[in-house]
């Protein structure tokens, strides 16, 4: 009796690590409390372009973090890209400068449901932070000609081809700051400009990837834009939805 238990339970350990080893794979998941990269392609595009049989919306995992080990910035670590799976909206955040405030809140006029305000996060730095639904990025805006940055320049370190992108725009003379929010299909830009007094003490534009907790993956970019020509300096967001977590969101949002 005890010889037949052992080798029953041989033979069934045998058949797992065998199924184990010939099951599909897919993204490697991660926790998070509001949902949301290896540097293989720019802004998380990676080679993996597959879904699992099963693919969930836990899968998309995109929280992102500027990562600068030196923290020449004073950025480095901070909250810079999310995904809110319960509203199902892109969350953009520009970090401001120490000493820089933001207050406005609201929403852009012929989008009411793409809103703005400013936001803290767990170290107190304020940020401009954009919710932009899901809908928009994955079946794209046709809201205006594609634009680049206020100062001509391409839209810096976004996915491959895309240095423009149909673009929104709002003023807040009070705050002395400018919004500009660029929307492509499965691509985000936001670039908001700073006042002289709060430009960062770097004569020359720099670009820091964004990357997930575990800093495997890299999901978009902070690149920060040194005043040109009469034009402001500022700081730009970039991010690209990669192709798998595309497909996840477009089926569980129904578009």
């Amino acid at each position: 009796m005890k010889q037949n238990h052992f080798q029953k339970t041989i033979l069934t350990a045998t058949l797992i690590l065998a199924f184990a080893s010939c099951a599909p794979k897919g993204f490697q998941t991660q926790s998070s409390t509001s949902g949301s990269s290896s540097d293989q392609a720019q802004s998380g595009q990676g080679t993996d372009n597959t879904t699992t049989p099963g693919a969930s919306i836990e899968q998309v995992q995109m929280k992102s973090t500027v990562e600068d080990s030196n923290n020449q910035s004073g950025l480095g670590g901070t909250l810079a890209f999310d995904f809110d799976k319960i509203r199902g909206e892109f969350i953009i955040m520009v970090p401001l400068p120490s000493g820089m405030m933001f207050t406005p809140s609201g929403s852009f006029a012929k989008y009411p449901d793409i809103t703005f305000g400013p936001i803290f996060d767990a170290t107190g730095k304020m940020k401009i932070a954009v919710r932009v639904p899901v809908k928009y990025v994955i079946k794209g805006l046709a809201f205006g000609d594609p634009a680049r940055l206020p100062n001509g320049d391409p839209l810096p370190a976004m996915p491959a081809g895309q240095g423009e992108l149909p673009g929104l725009s709002l003023n807040f003379p009070a705050n002395n700051t400018q919004i500009h929010l660029y929307i492509g299909i499965n691509a985000l830009g936001l670039f908001a400009t700073l006042p002289s007094n709060s430009a960062l003490p770097i004569p020359f534009n720099f670009t820091l990837p964004l990357k997930n907790q575990d800093k495997t993956r890299t999901f978009g970019y902070l690149t920060y834009v040194t005043a040109k020509n009469g034009f402001p300096p500022g700081i730009f967001i970039s991010t690209g939805v990669p192709a798998a977590f595309a497909r996840i969101l477009e089926d569980y949002f129904h578009l």
